[in-house]
């Protein structure tokens, strides 16, 4: 059975999307907070325990790879919570560009997606045309 776009915030569909999302950012912060303690203990450890040129680069790698990893999720904690505020305000699966419903299927796979397929294609054609 299709579920028809844009939801209704107090529709059963928007609960189960709800809780889905707010799974996922709760997972997300907890994935934040770890990172972040892995580094807050004493940022210039692993620099100072190197002892060569390539436990030096080692250690650079780890905390780039860190701070790659904190800014990743961070960005999907801010798509989470603009779905969240979407969803709220009955808006929860319609793209942002056509304003025509976004398949399912894509929003089963990516919640928090803002752009049906067609409008998110020449949203990224664009962009890398611009890069």
């Amino acid at each position: 059975m299709s579920t028809p776009y844009p939801l209704e915030p107090r529709s059963a569909a928007a609960a189960q999307v709800r809780a889905t999302l707010q799974d996922r950012e709760a997972r997300l912060r907890a994935e934040v907070e770890a990172t972040r303690a892995r580094g807050e203990g004493d940022p210039t450890r692993v620099a100072r325990e190197a002892t060569d040129r390539g436990e030096d680069a080692e250690s650079q790698v780890e905390l780039g790879l860190n701070d790659a990893e904190v800014a990743r999720d961070v960005a999907e904690l801010r798509e989470i919570g603009e779905a969240l505020a979407r969803l709220d305000a009955g808006r929860y699966g319609l793209c942002k560009d056509c304003d025509e419903p976004i398949d399912e299927r894509r929003l089963a796979a990516e919640p928090f997606a803002i752009r049906c397929t067609a409008c998110q294609g020449r949203f990224e054609l664009a962009r890398s045309r611009r890069a």
